[in-house]
């Protein structure tokens, strides 16, 4: 069984180039990256495999100079996300894509969103918030398997992925989180989150990801609760690397909103969009690209034509520190239902 049949993975792995969904072609480099010529080397490489792909992007950690250097030249720089917001380390991670398709960009700029959005509450508070008669969990057995493909199926999830998701959570997987929200009553879930570690170039990054709320049940902040609780998880966890903690947020949907009030933001650099162009598939209730609008292509059951822009955010050590103390962390632990 192949990895992508396991898990419908979102952080991927790092080394040889890698098949992803949508017509991807993706690689991590596992070494850090020190010299300019290197990484135009590799992104060469990587687009001479890619006629048979839509999409290519190549991820790695850069050092300074190379950064540097590398925004000074016409290499498809997406994305940025310096070092020196989670670590005492002046190097970046960069994300190098390129379409083989005309992308115009879509969806709403949310870079004013997550950084002037007033929350109010601290993550701690947003959990309590959960309205009466409403749990929060990181638990699921086989019974989740119906909700759990209803929260996740928009993102591309098979009943097969669902079901070995549940087993691998259930046997307690390493770098791999899971928070949900649910009715008290019922017992079903009616949101949940996850998150997903990799490692490379001696940095872990964790990606959360698939926020999501069934229908129905929207506008209650159970997403929110579901989020703060998931990013409380994977700093109560023991990280022996330096660890950088991250999201992908839709621009044409309401997680940027969720992820700001986790503590998110979207880092700035000159030149940069931080928008991972027309990157995956999402059923969000939103209209069709512009580009794939007329066209029939589907992977995972659903359209190319709901291909989205992501932009690319980061929980800083800034916000870890202001929104997550040890005392507020063990707070929200201890919140979660144990059953």
């Amino acid at each position: 069984m192949s990895p992508s049949e396991k898990l419908n993975t979102s952080v991927g792995r790092p080394g040889e180039p890698e098949p992803r969904t949508f017509s991807r072609l993706y690689q991590t480099l596992i070494d850090p990256v020190n010299e300019l010529k290197y990484l135009m080397s590799k992104f060469r490489d990587l687009e001479a495999l890619s006629n048979d792909y839509r999409r290519t992007v190549l991820r790695s950690l850069c050092s300074k100079d190379v950064i540097t250097q590398a925004l000074k030249t016409n290499l498809p720089i997406e994305a940025v996300i310096p070092m020196n917001l989670v670590t005492d380390d002046n190097s970046s991670i960069v994300f190098l894509g390129k379409n083989n398709h005309e992308s115009p960009s879509q969806g709403r700029n949310i870079k004013d969103l997550i950084e002037h959005r007033n929350n109010h509450k601290i993550p701690l508070e947003k959990v309590r918030s959960i309205p009466k008669g409403f749990n929060l969990t990181n638990q699921i057995n086989e019974n989740d398997e119906i909700n759990l493909l209803a929260l996740w199926e928009r993102f591309g999830w098979n009943r097969v992925q669902i079901r070995n998701f549940i087993q691998m959570m259930r046997s307690n997987q390493d770098d791999l989180w899971f928070s949900g929200v649910r009715d008290s009553n019922s017992k079903k879930l009616v949101a949940a989150s996850t998150a997903e570690a990799m490692q490379f170039s001696g940095i872990k990054y964790i990606e959360t990801t698939e926020y999501s709320t069934l229908d129905g049940y929207e506008n209650l902040g159970l997403c929110t609760a579901s989020v703060a609780g998931l990013v409380a998880q994977v700093l109560n966890a023991q990280h022996i690397l330096p660890t950088v903690i991250t999201a992908e947020f839709n621009t044409s949907s309401t997680s940027a909103a969720i992820g700001a009030s986790a503590g998110f933001v979207i880092p700035k650099t000159d030149g940069v969009s931080q928008i991972l162009s027309y990157n995956v598939a999402v059923v969000d209730g939103a209209s069709a690209n512009p580009v794939f609008i007329n066209d029939h292509q589907t992977d995972r059951g659903i359209p190319f034509r709901y291909l989205k822009d992501f932009a690319l955010a980061v929980l800083p050590r800034e916000n870890i520190d202001r929104l997550y103390s040890q005392v507020e962390i063990k707070q929200i632990i201890n919140l979660y239902d144990p059953q």
